[in-house]
């Protein structure tokens, strides 16, 4: 299964998902809750949960839509069906899941698609394991992202990675 078929078998209807893919604005509306949940997250916000979930964020579906005033990226993890403690919901962070819709381009889709005819791309595409992240791993490393000292030490790493890299290319 390729990820195109993984995601379009999240639909109620896996040829209408097929179909929305082959039309403007290339976009199907998918079901959270059953198959994956979505944390939605500011850009920026969200490249800090990525770093914090190290290894693990290169596998993860990200879905990037490039949304005013700034870029949001949706992170799928499961489905948290140990009902767990809540995510934290504020104007950087919203859970969706059971009962809301995601609009998402096939997994297949190109940059440029996406650009002319609505404003989403897949920063990392399903590759059609179905492999998620863990919610309780996406939950712990949402804290530690929120938490302003591992922001600063996230900030001090980048900066030293980027200061060595001009060392070396000259």
């Amino acid at each position: 299964m390729d990820g195109a078929q993984w995601l379009a078998s999240c639909h109620r209807k896996p040829s209408d998902a097929y179909a929305a893919w082959d039309r403007s604005p290339y976009l199907a509306k998918l079901p959270a809750g059953r198959d994956w949940d979505a944390l939605r997250v500011q850009q920026p916000l969200g490249l800090t949960v990525l770093w914090e979930l190290g290894d693990e964020a290169d596998a993860v579906p990200v879905l990037e839509e490039h949304a005013k005033p700034r870029p949001v990226f949706y992170i799928l993890t499961r489905p948290d069906l140990a009902g767990a403690p809540v995510w934290p919901e504020t104007e950087d962070v919203r859970m969706l899941t059971a009962g809301e819709d995601l609009s998402m381009p096939s997994p297949d889709a190109d940059g440029i698609t996406g650009v002319r005819h609505h404003s989403f791309l897949w920063r990392t595409a399903p590759d059609g394991s179905g492999k998620l992240v863990d919610p309780e791993l996406l939950r712990t490393a949402l804290k530690s992202a929120l938490d302003p000292g591992r922001q600063a030490e996230r900030i001090r790493a980048a900066r030293a990675v980027f200061w060595a890299s001009k060392r070396h290319s000259h």
